[in-house]
């Protein structure tokens, strides 16, 4: 039986299962791959976006029950209710929640979004999850047409974000290893628990990702920022009834939770659409660059299944709907077709209530996954350039780097770890310098920065006690949640 890592294959946005064995030369591919792919979730803008895409928002958001304000807000400072009101085309009176109260310069408020250090039980991989005793508040919007524009605008904020960020699990790596050796310790795992993830709003990975987009949709829409929430998933699950069976045998989730890994989280927030029920979802992680509208009955403005990424050799289509087993949780399809080969992936995401150790559980999970990645991706989501590579010990180890070349071709090459031996820096040989030059301009870094880079993860990889370990916790967390 494959574990759900095998079966999970690379990070977000990469092709899953693919074959790693073909080292070596420049491999151009297509680059056209859904540029001119990406259809708006809702709306009727075939030929023209909406008109406000600012603070003329004609939205009225209020909400289903009590608003929980933060410290030093009353209501009186939302004008009786989380209201968006335009007034004459003038500017629209917005409530006053400044997204300083969801970041700083360099990090999250980690308050704001709820979140603490699970419980750990002893020999156990992980922390176990948990989540809020309460559900945020419904966000009810009178009409489909202000749904739209809602819509229109949050993905406006989406798309520049994701163009804006990386999707980086390797700066995270590299500080575990550099903790740990300055720790003095040789027992990782022992460390790994009294390991304090980093998260800050450089390198980012799924649960930074979901902060940065409430901490930017705040800036636009603040009273639709108090209706978001964190939300925790479970991928490569092997079939939706006998999970939500087993999570639905306590009174609780918290009481399953020492079999559930959760190694991805998103945004969601619960929805009222002219009377209908439904649910919002914003994924960045997965480079997701729309916001997918799941509706209780499957009617517009329901999303369906879309197209994700359109290449030559792959095309993957995602799809979100309310489980027919439990209302609580949403099912993502996800449909990769190969040739005619086609390969069907169900992950489960769980949305009744807030996530609340997405850091200790989620973001210390993805420390120790046998994948890494530095990621760009462009408006549409689509992945453009970057590094990859697995976590596999000797001196085989190998990486891939790709990036936008000339003539509308993505270049692909791998190459050994051992090329960026830093004693041997003198000898990078020059059609590799000539790929780094070209891909440091695509990640925004100075050649000489991309390169210490590079040398940093080779020292890694050449850690071969480090990475045996790594691997080791690893393996335990996926036997532990093996049977989902």
């Amino acid at each position: 039986r494959e574990t759900k890592a095998t079966k999970r294959g690379d990070e977000p946005g990469l092709t899953k299962l693919q074959d790693r064995s073909d080292v070596g030369p420049v491999s151009p591919i297509s680059s056209d791959r859904q540029d001119g792919g990406y259809v708006p979730t809702v709306g009727r803008w075939g030929c023209e976006w909406p008109r406000s895409l600012g603070y003329g928002l004609p939205v009225t958001i209020r909400s289903v029950v009590g608003t929980s304000w933060p410290d030093g807000v009353t209501p009186d400072d939302h004008r009786g209710q989380s209201r968006c009101v335009a007034d004459d085309g003038a500017a629209a009176e917005l409530a006053l929640v400044s997204s300083t109260r969801w970041a700083a310069a360099d990090s999250y408020h980690l308050r704001a979004f709820d979140q603490q250090n699970g419980a750990w039980p002893i020999r156990h991989p992980l922390p176990l999850p948990c989540w809020s005793s309460d559900a945020k508040p419904r966000l009810v919007v009178d009409k489909v047409w202000q749904y739209e524009e809602l819509v229109a605008i949050t993905e406006t904020v989406l798309q520049r974000m994701l163009e804006d960020t990386f999707y980086d699990t390797v700066h995270n790596f590299l500080d575990l290893r550099e903790s740990f050796r300055r720790s003095g310790g040789n027992d990782l795992r022992l460390f790994f628990q009294n390991y304090t993830p980093p998260v800050n709003r450089r390198h980012h990975m799924c649960v930074s990702l979901a902060m940065e987009i409430v901490t930017r949709l705040a800036d636009v829409l603040p009273a639709l920022a108090e209706h978001l929430f964190i939300v925790s998933c479970e991928e490569a699950v092997e079939s939706a009834d006998p999970y939500i069976s087993n999570c639905q045998k306590g009174r609780s989730l918290e009481g399953v939770a020492h079999t559930l890994e959760k190694e991805h989280a998103l945004i969601a927030v619960h929805i009222s659409v002219a009377g209908r029920e439904g649910l919002m979802i914003l994924d960045p992680g997965y480079h997701v660059a729309r916001a997918v509208t799941v509706m209780k009955d499957l009617c517009y403005p329901h999303t369906g299944w879309f197209t994700q990424s359109d290449e030559p050799h792959c095309r993957r289509e995602y799809c979100y709907s309310f489980s027919t087993h439990s209302t609580n949780f949403v099912e993502w399809s996800e449909r990769t077709t190969r040739g005619s080969t086609i390969n069907h992936e169900l992950a489960l995401i769980y949305v009744e209530r807030p996530y609340r150790t997405a850091i200790d559980v989620t973001v210390r999970r993805n420390l120790v996954y046998n994948f890494r990645s530095l990621l760009a991706r462009n408006a549409k989501g689509r992945v453009c350039a970057g590094i990859y590579f697995p976590v596999v010990p000797g001196p085989e180890a190998q990486l891939t780097l790709f990036y936008d070349g000339a003539n509308s071709a993505s270049v692909k090459v791998k190459v050994k770890f051992s090329t960026f031996n830093r004693r041997d820096a003198l000898k990078l040989p020059e059609t590799i310098a000539g790929h780094v030059s070209h891909l440091s301009k695509q990640l925004r870094m100075e050649f000489g920065e991309l390169l210490e880079l590079l040398h940093d993860l080779a020292d890694v990889v050449a850690d071969q006690d480090f990475l045996q370990q790594t691997l080791a916790i690893n393996e335990t967390i996926t036997e532990m949640s093996a049977d989902n």
